[in-house]
C-alpha cells in the first residue's frame, strides 16, 4: 500500500476505533466511508454498509434514498408509505483493493457480484448486509411510480492505492459494464468509475475538511447591527455562479453537505412550487427572477467581504433548498438569471438554530425535522460539553448539527450525532432496541415525544452514549468480539438491566437521573468493573445461539435477553 494512503487509513482507523481489525477491511471501510460522506451528508453506520468475509466481490454496498442510505427494507418500506411520489434514490457499490493494480479479474468478479444483486429473484448470502441491502433495493423497485424519474441511478467505484492511466482492456470492460446496466432497464443514470490514490485521499481529506466558497455580488447592501449576528447582507447574485460555485462538487454532483441544516429535502421538479420556478426560467420572465423568487438564505461563521466578493467557509444554506435544487437542474438554461441571497455570519449555535426555525416555517415541515431545535437538545449539547474536556476517558461531543465538529481534531468515535444519540436512548431507557435497530421512523413515531419532550434529564442522553462508547472501544481493542456489534443497540438496554435493575422510570423522573448517575459511574473509566458487566452481556448473548437479523428486529428477543440475567 502506498505510503500516504496507509499514513490516511492509520487516521482514519484511529478515529474510528478500527485499529484491532485487519487492514484489508480497515481499507474496505476507509473506501466506502469516504465514497458515501463525499457524495451524501447523512450520518450513516459504517458497519452497515460494509460487507463480511462472503462478500460476492462487492466490499461495501448502500441504498441510498433521498440522501440517506437506507441499510434494511423495513426502513425503506417506511420511506414509501410516505405520500411523497418523487424520492431520490442511488445505490452504491464499492470494491477496494489495498494494492497499486488495477486487476482486470478483481474487476469482472465485482460486476459479476453487482449484476448478481439487481438481476436475481433469489439472493441469499452469508453475508447480512447484502441480503439486506438487496431486500431494500427489491423494495425500491416495487415503488418505482414513487421513484424520481421512475428508476434508481446506480453508481460503482472500483478502488485501488495506484494510478489509473485508463488502459484499454480495463476502459473496455468499464464501458461494457455500464451498456451492460443500461440494457437491464432498472437504472435511470449509470457511473461505473476506476479511482486511484489521488482521488481517494481528495474524497477523504474531504470528509473533514471545510467547505470554502467565494462569490461575486452585483450588488449588496449590509444590514444594520443585529443581536447575536456578526454581519449581514443582502446581495444580488448570478445564479450560474451560485451554481458553479457553491453548489457544485469538483466531479459535478450537487454539493449535499451544504443543505444539512435545511430542514426541507428537495421536493422534485414536479412539485408545483418548483416546477413554477422551473418554468420562470426558462420563460421570457427569466429577467424577473429575483422578484418573484424569495431567494437563498446563505449562513456561515466566518464571512469576509473584499470588494464586491464573499468569501464563505462552512457555510450551509438553511432557508432556498428547492431553489437550489431546481437551479441545478436548469443549469444548463440559467444565462443571466440573477437570484437574492442574504448572507449571514454568525457562531453562536443557538442563533443558528433560530435562524432555521425561522426560515423553514413559511410551509410544512414534519416536526421531527425540528428536533435539533427543541431545548432539550440544547441542554443535553450544554451537559456534553460541560464534562471535563481534559477527562478523556469520559468526554463525548453532542453533534447538535451535522459535521459540527468537523475540522476540530476530535476523534469520530467519540461524536454522537443527535440520530444515534435518540438511538441509544430508546434502547437503554425505553427498552426498544429492535426500533433502534430496524425501525428509526417508527421509533421517533413512538417515542420522540418521550425521548425529547421538556423534563428529560439531560444525563439520560449522555449515560446511554457512555456505554455506547466504552463497548465500542472495548470492540476495538479486541476485549468484546466483533460479532458482538450486531447486538449492540440490545446490550445497552441488557447492561442497563446489569446496572439498575429491569424497571424503566420516566425520562424526567429523579429515579433515572439516579439510574443514569450509577450507570455513568460504571462506564467513566476503563477498566475490570465495565468489561466485566459487558463481557456478562456477550455471555447473555452468546447464550442465544445464532441469531438473524430478522430475530433482532422483534421485541420478544429482548424478553429472553432479560429473563437470562
Amino acid at each position: 500500500m502506498h505510503r500516504i494512503v496507509h499514513a490516511h487509513l492509520k487516521s482514519f482507523s484511529e478515529n474510528f476505533g478500527y485499529i484491532s481489525v485487519a487492514e484489508s477491511i480497515q481499507f474496505e471501510k476507509f473506501c466506502t466511508f469516504s465514497v458515501l460522506s463525499s457524495r451524501y451528508s447523512a450520518d450513516f453506520d459504517l458497519d452497515e454498509v460494509t460487507t463480511g468475509d462472503v462478500d460476492d466481490g462487492i466490499d461495501g454496498v448502500a441504498v441510498v434514498i433521498d440522501e440517506t442510505p437506507c441499510p434494511s427494507p423495513e426502513e425503506a418500506e417506511g420511506i414509501f408509505k410516505e405520500p411523497r411520489r418523487n424520492h431520490d434514490v442511488e445505490v452504491v457499490f464499492v470494491q477496494a483493493k489495498g494494492g497499486e493494480r488495477f486487476d482486470l479479474g478483481d474487476f469482472l468478479k465485482f460486476k459479476d457480484g453487482i449484476l448478481r444483486f439487481v438481476t436475481a429473484e433469489v439472493y441469499s448470502l452469508s453475508d447480512d448486509v447484502l441480503n439486506d441491502a438487496k431486500a431494500a433495493f427489491d423494495v425500491v423497485i416495487s415503488n418505482v411510480p414513487k421513484v424520481r424519474n421512475g428508476r434508481p441511478s446506480v453508481f460503482a467505484y472500483y478502488i485501488t492505492t495506484g494510478i489509473y492511466q485508463n488502459p484499454a482492456e480495463l476502459e473496455r470492460a468499464r464501458i461494457e459494464f455500464e451498456e451492460q446496466l443500461l440494457e437491464l432497464g432498472y437504472f435511470n443514470e449509470v457511473e461505473v468509475r476506476f479511482l486511484g490514490r489521488d482521488e481517494l485521499t481528495k474524497l477523504w481529506v474531504g470528509t473533514y475538511s471545510g467547505t470554502q466558497a467565494s462569490l461575486t455580488a452585483l450588488s449588496n447592501a449590509a444590514l444594520p447591527e443585529i443581536s447575536g449576528i456578526d454581519e449581514a447582507y443582502l446581495a444580488v447574485v448570478k445564479a450560474a455562479d451560485l451554481v458553479d460555485r457553491l453548489l457544485i462538487t469538483e466531479d459535478g454532483n450537487l454539493r449535499g453537505q451544504v443543505f444539512e441544516e435545511n430542514v426541507r429535502a428537495y421536493l422534485g421538479d414536479d412539485n408545483p412550487v418548483n416546477k413554477s420556478i422551473s418554468e420562470t426560467i426558462k420563460s421570457n420572465s427569466a429577467s424577473r427572477f429575483p422578484v418573484l423568487n424569495n431567494g437563498i438564505t446563505i449562513v456561515s461563521p466566518d464571512v469576509k467581504l473584499q470588494g464586491s466578493v464573499f468569501h464563505l467557509k462552512n457555510y450551509q444554506i438553511v432557508n432556498g433548498c428547492q431553489t437550489s435544487n431546481v437551479l441545478f437542474e436548469n443549469r444548463a438554461h440559467l444565462a443571466e438569471i440573477m437570484v437574492n441571497v442574504k448572507i449571514v455570519e454568525t457562531q453562536d449555535e443557538d442563533v443558528f438554530a433560530d435562524l432555521v426555525r425561522a426560515t423553514n416555517s413559511q410551509s410544512r415541515v414534519d416536526d421531527a425535522q425540528f428536533l435539533s431545535l427543541k431545548p432539550v437538545v440544547r441542554r443535553v449539547e450544554q451537559y456534553f460539553n460541560s464534562v471535563d474536556s481534559e477527562d478523556k476517558e469520559k468526554k463525548l461531543y453532542l453533534e447538535r448539527r451535522d459535521r459540527q465538529y468537523v475540522g476540530q481534531d476530535i476523534s469520530a468515535i467519540r461524536v454522537y450525532s443527535l440520530h444515534n444519540a435518540a438511538k441509544c436512548v430508546a434502547s437503554m431507557y425505553c427498552a426498544r432496541p429492535e426500533l433502534a435497530f430496524r425501525y428509526p421512523k417508527q421509533m421517533y413515531e413512538e417515542l420522540g415525544g418521550f425521548i425529547f419532550a421538556d423534563d428529560v434529564r439531560e444525563i439520560v442522553f449522555y449515560s446511554a452514549c457512555l456505554t455506547m462508547h466504552r463497548f465500542n472501544l472495548l470492540v476495538s481493542n479486541s476485549v468484546i468480539p466483533q460479532n458482538m456489534k450486531k447486538f449492540k443497540w440490545h446490550i445497552l438496554a441488557v447492561v442497563k438491566a446489569i446496572i439498575c435493575g429491569k424497571t424503566n422510570n420516566k425520562l424526567g423522573s429523579r429515579e433515572v437521573e439516579k439510574e443514569a448517575a450509577k450507570i455513568v459511574s460504571s462506564m467513566e473509566k476503563h477498566g475490570p468493573e465495565a468489561t466485566s458487566i459487558f463481557e456478562r452481556a456477550t455471555r447473555v448473548c452468546v447464550s442465544l445461539g445464532e441469531v438473524t437479523n430478522d430475530r433482532l428486529k422483534r421485541q420478544a428477543i429482548l424478553t429472553e435477553m432479560l429473563e437470562s440475567i
